[in-house]
């Protein structure tokens, strides 16, 4: 081979790998941001993150010890963090908001939002909604949030049964609530 093609080989290997080495590095360091803040958040409630998972722009994460479910969401101008005490609820469940476009003979499901919600063992607080997909602020794609919703809804449903089976009651603490303050209700921070 002589030299001039040699050149021309490596030039175009560099412009044809750049790219993909760009976004992987991107991609590696926006999941390292989300979960240091998803870490923040659960030594905040002196928790540990013991199971996560990404996807897009969020990650979500679970203290097993704790029973505490974690959720830190970046959007361009907002972050939304969800913190989820699991002995506090019965269950949980997909919400799929979708419509159907197109023709009555051929007709397209698009789902529009994907969410999980909690439902508290205290009828009298409302149900808690973390939003996973909205495509209104995420990409006009879904790319596995509807995989990690299922996932994630049926792993956490198992937790909650084993929770409220009393072979399985955690032994409960000594110290009494302070009158007047209701620590089941969960925390939502939005921030602009």
């Amino acid at each position: 081979m002589d030299s001039g093609t040699l050149i021309i080989t490596i030039v175009f290997l560099v412009i044809v790998i750049f790219p993909f080495a760009v976004t992987g590095y991107s991609r590696k360091k926006k999941k390292k941001n989300l979960f240091c803040k998803l870490t923040e958040m659960a030594q905040t409630d002196n928790s540990s993150i013991t199971q996560h998972e990404f996807c897009g722009d969020f990650v979500i994460g679970l203290d097993e010890t704790a029973n505490q479910l974690f959720f830190f969401k970046k959007r361009e101008t907002t972050e939304i963090a969800v913190k989820i005490n699991l002995k506090d609820f019965r269950k949980c469940s997909k919400f799929c908001s979708k419509r159907e476009i197109g023709s009555k003979k051929e007709h397209y499901d698009v789902i529009d939002k994907l969410e999980l919600c909690f439902y508290p063992k205290d009828r009298t607080i409302p149900n808690v909604l973390i939003e996973i997909y909205n495509d209104e602020h995420d990409s006009l794609t879904l790319s596995g949030e509807l995989q990690l919703i299922e996932k994630w809804e049926k792993m956490l449903n198992d937790r909650m049964k084993k929770g409220n089976d009393p072979k399985f009651a955690p032994i409960p603490k000594t110290e009494q609530p302070i009158q007047g303050v209701n620590k089941s209700q969960p925390k939502l921070l939005v921030k602009a």
